[in-house]
């Protein structure tokens, strides 16, 4: 009896073993195969990003890497980190083979002051740094930085008569003094290039600590968004708009969304402000409009006979650029796409006074067919004057009127902007409606169109196609 006993904990061990053997050896099949492609993925980025006489990163890494090991912990280095200013104006203008052809040119440029022996690498789309050894002292690094920069602003000729300036945001860190290794100088490099781009670009900057506290958690995603950008990962969402008056879809305000790879589905709060100060901002208002344009027509083909306006959001930034008018017009050929479907939500509407250039552009919108959307509570009785000069279409109002413990005086000027949005035939839109009392109270204003979580969450393309399938908007109100 004994002995089978054995014999039956002897197989449960075996098996146990075997399990656990099998469990390891899959283990390492995935960690093998994982790492196998993420190196081929290396490459092939390397691939994309290779140019005549330019190191590759692994390549300037691992030069960098051995030098330190020479040199011991008494050497010293230098490191220039370039990042060129708002490239992707530059890629959404001519193209990516064109925008390619154009880096060639700013790295022959920067190739006629580089010292001799000196190497280049190109770590991203628009970002190199240059290596150099103790036989330059801090007085000459800082003297060629000074020298890149003007070599990189010189005028490229592309076609014709076809000229563009560039600029870059040029960083410097020194071993060992901003970081005992690679990796930290980079991060020093990334933080000194932060500021620069939120100080405007096209500048030199030497990092020192104190640019670490004024850098905060912004840097990490900078240098993430330009990744995000590249692979990808924002996407926009759609919050309904609801004619209640005639319990119907009015349309919908495309909000962006990133898809961070680690934090998932991240807010606008988070990132937008980053692009503003990088510039990157006006790629965003580029992609949205042509991401809108698919969706809505994409939307069209399957509900022909539902017609919807598509509302994007415009920053005073955007609005500032005095290509924003005809971009717009080449994406608007490229689909094929009437504008008058599109309204363009302006928030921050006092900003506006000053600054003559937005209110023109605004002009060339409004004459392309966009309609004009703005934040009512943007305004004051000084600016309703210019409101009227602009010709608008909509005021949007959120719920501060709406609410019993906000002032007597937001009731009062939300009575007068409805008021003043009938007489000149403006349409008037609710914002953050979140519940039934919110809703009957923008009724007794005379407010038709509302929008808010009461009625939806924002949806993806995805589930706005199921949203407007079902109608699902009738049970909601």
């Amino acid at each position: 009896m004994h002995f089978f006993r054995v014999y039956a904990v002897s197989d449960q061990l075996t098996i146990i073993l075997s399990i656990i053997v099998l469990m390891m050896t899959v283990a390492a099949i995935y960690f093998l195969a994982r790492s196998f492609f993420s190196e081929r993925k290396k490459i092939k980025e390397e691939k994309t990003l290779a140019m005549e006489g330019v190191l590759s990163k692994s390549e300037m890494f691992s030069i960098i890497t051995a030098y330190m090991a020479r040199i011991g912990k008494d050497g010293q280095y230098s490191l220039i980190y370039i990042d060129l200013d708002k490239f992707s104006d530059f890629v959404n203008a001519f193209g990516l083979v064109e925008s390619e052809k154009i880096l060639e040119k700013i790295v022959k440029n920067m190739e006629t002051v580089k010292p001799k022996g000196v190497k280049i690498s190109r770590l991203q789309n628009d970002e190199f740094l240059i290596f150099l050894t103790m036989d330059y002292d801090r007085t000459e690094v800082v003297d060629f930085a000074n020298k890149l920069k003007v070599a990189i602003s010189r005028s490229i000729k592309l076609f014709g008569d076809t000229t563009i300036n560039a600029t870059g945001s040029i960083a410097i860190a020194f071993y060992p003094v901003h970081g005992n290794t690679l990796k930290d100088i980079l991060n020093s490099l990334k933080i000194a290039t932060y500021i620069n781009k939120k100080n405007g670009g096209n500048n030199i900057r030497v990092y020192s600590d104190e640019m670490s506290d004024e850098g905060g958690e912004h840097i990490e995603y900078y240098y993430q968004i330009k990744h995000a950008i590249q692979h990808k990962e924002f996407q926009l969402f759609y919050h309904p708009m609801i004619d209640v008056e005639k319990n119907d879809l009015y349309g919908v305000e495309s909000l962006i969304r990133w898809n961070h790879p680690e934090h998932g589905l991240l807010s606008p709060f988070k990132f937008l402000g980053i692009m503003e100060q990088s510039g990157d901002i006006q790629w965003i208002g580029l992609w949205g409009l042509e991401t809108l344009i698919k969706t809505y027509q994409e939307l069209k083909q399957e509900f022909p006979k539902r017609d919807l306006y598509f509302s994007l959001n415009l920053s005073p930034k955007q609005l500032m650029s005095d290509s924003l008018p005809n971009d717009f017009i080449k994406i608007l050929k490229k689909y094929r796409m009437n504008a008058d479907a599109i309204i363009l939500e302006i928030i921050e509407f006092a900003v506006f006074e000053k600054q003559e250039n937005i209110f023109h552009n605004l002009k060339k919108l409004k004459d392309m067919g966009f309609k004009i959307a703005i934040d009512g509570f943007g305004l004051d009785y000084a600016t309703l004057s210019k409101v009227e000069q602009l010709d608008i279409d909509i005021i949007k109002l959120d719920n501060e009127f709406l609410k019993e413990e906000e002032s007597y005086m937001k009731a009062k000027f939300a009575t007068l902007l409805v008021d003043f949005a009938k007489r000149n035939n403006y349409q008037v839109i609710c914002e953050v409606i979140e519940t039934k009392e919110m809703l009957e109270e923008a009724k007794n204003y005379h407010i038709k169109i509302m929008q808010g979580f009461y009625f939806s969450k924002p949806l993806s393309a995805e589930a706005l196609r199921g949203y407007i399938g079902t109608e699902a908007w009738k049970n909601e109100q």
